[in-house]
């Protein structure tokens, strides 16, 4: 289980470069986020600011660079949107379960019973040689050990106070099927389909085996909600190259479409009706069409003369002749040793210097779990589709506004211009995905924040603010 394993990320693979641009980078404080242009004054119109709180799952929590931070959890859109309700009359309290440390964490490989100390740090670029001794900006853990913050074996890191609400319930790859499961902070259920956090385990309430999303939501009483939530139900699938089942409830499973609408409809029914809240409800977007699968492109072997003859000599049934030049990769899917297509993806899981330097993808084939093949590639992109109709009805019936972050994504994959500033769906240099390639930069979440803002007004005739996206900051150069 890789939970949302990033390892060893892109690390300017061999062949067809890229090129990073320096952003525009700004420097965040709760105090920034104010636009510097001329807005109307705030209001909430129709809205109720006073008591929000954010449900989500890796982007509503601020997971960026491969880990989550508490720099990430202050500039995740709840955070800044939480801002920008003030201005308009909101709450002046937005409790976030902020981590402690300086380098974040990340549940590594080997975390488990017995060491749950291990964790991963946030990434950064670095300047330094490759495997081939060539020097570039490569992403890189700024340590070898991430802050221990979710060490269940150490109770004491729990941080559920009884005289204290937090507002910000944005948990990493938390799916939908999660949010009312009895237990989803006790290690009791580790490896189970029985859903499990250990970041809900730092703030979850005593009895453990009670508590879930769900129970701490109905403590608080909201007035207004978020909900960014089944993203997780396909990402992790698609993270593990699709390893898992589909229709079933494993982390690596893509989540049933029926069980995605019993728990969807439990969940906005209780928000709107038990609780009486107001808020919207974000769509998914494709994920597939996030750098983590589309930085490594698939004919990057580059082979001497020499190689390939030695590649055909090894794999004469292959159906591929290889030669001099740029070739496909070679995997190994279910058993079945062929060469990649060019409709199918290797993730960024893999370990980049053996694909540079080791011959992996070569004579030593990917592995199943380091690339989406075209089924796997349709299982995402057709959950997704369920997915949304599933959101849109439910939204529908009950009169809820729905954030469109599938389009808004889409806008992003095929290259926009925001107040000056490109956006696309690059490593680095697009702006938007953090270094993991899967999460947003702190402009990233800044945009996410517009884009829950332009709704919300429209829906209930407020006057939120929208950011300026160039406050914040993209990708941090060495």
């Amino acid at each position: 289980m890789r939970f949302f394993l990033i390892t060893n990320v892109i690390k300017n693979l061999q062949l067809k470069t890229y090129y990073l641009q320096l952003l525009l980078l700004g420097t965040l404080t709760f105090q920034s986020c104010e636009p510097m242009f001329d807005t109307p004054t705030p209001s909430a119109g129709a809205a109720d600011f006073s008591k929000y709180v954010a449900i989500g799952s890796s982007y509503s929590a601020g997971f960026t660079d491969g880990a989550l931070s508490k720099y990430g959890q202050a500039a995740s859109f709840p955070n800044l949107l939480a801002h920008q309700m003030q201005l308009a009359g909101g709450a002046d309290t937005f409790n976030i379960p902020l981590l402690q440390g300086e380098k974040g964490t990340y549940p590594a490989d080997d975390y488990g019973p017995g060491d749950f100390d291990k964790t991963l740090p946030r990434l950064q670029l670095v300047k330094e040689p490759d495997c081939k001794g060539e020097v570039a900006l490569l992403p890189e853990r700024i340590d070898e050990t991430g802050d221990n913050e979710i060490n269940m074996g150490d109770p004491s890191q729990r941080i559920f106070p009884a005289d204290v609400q937090f507002h910000h319930l944005g948990i990493p790859a938390m799916k939908v099927i999660h949010y009312s499961s009895p237990g989803y902070g006790d290690v009791a259920n580790f490896g189970t389909n029985k859903g499990f956090s250990p970041y809900f385990w730092r703030i979850a309430p005593e009895p453990l085996f009670l508590s879930s999303p769900f129970t701490f939501v109905a403590a608080i009483k909201p007035t207004f909600f978020t909900v960014e939530l089944g993203m997780s139900d396909v990402l992790a699938y698609a993270i593990d190259g699709g390893i898992g089942k589909i229709n079933d409830s494993y982390d690596e499973d893509i989540t049933a479409v029926n069980a995605f609408r019993a728990n969807l409809e439990f969940i906005l029914d209780d928000l709107l009706e038990t609780q009486g809240a107001q808020g919207v409800i974000a769509n998914i977007p494709d994920v597939t069409t996030f750098p983590y699968f589309r930085r490594i492109i698939y004919d990057s072997l580059n082979l001497d003369v020499a190689k390939a003859d030695s590649m055909n000599t090894l794999y004469p049934t292959i159906g591929y002749t290889f030669h001099e030049g740029f070739n496909p990769f070679v995997v190994k899917e279910d058993g079945v040793v062929r060469v990649i297509k060019s409709t199918e993806f290797v993730t960024l899981g893999i370990d980049i210097d053996s694909l540079k330097c080791l011959e992996l993808g070569a004579f030593i084939p990917i592995k199943d779990v380091d690339i989406l093949s075209e089924t796997e590639i349709a299982n995402v992109r057709s959950f997704t589709v369920q997915f949304n109709t599933v959101i849109e009805e439910l939204a529908a019936e009950r009169g809820l506004a729905v954030v469109d972050l599938a389009g808004f994504m889409d806008e992003i994959y095929n290259e926009t211009t925001i107040s000056g500033i490109d956006f696309s769906a690059e490593m680095v240099s697009g702006a938007f995905f953090s270094l993991d390639g899967l999460h947003p930069t702190d402009r990233g979440q800044a945009m996410l924040t517009n884009e829950f803002i332009k709704v919300i007004n429209q829906q209930y005739g407020a006057q939120l603010p929208a950011l300026n996206i160039s406050d914040y900051k993209g990708v941090l150069f060495p």
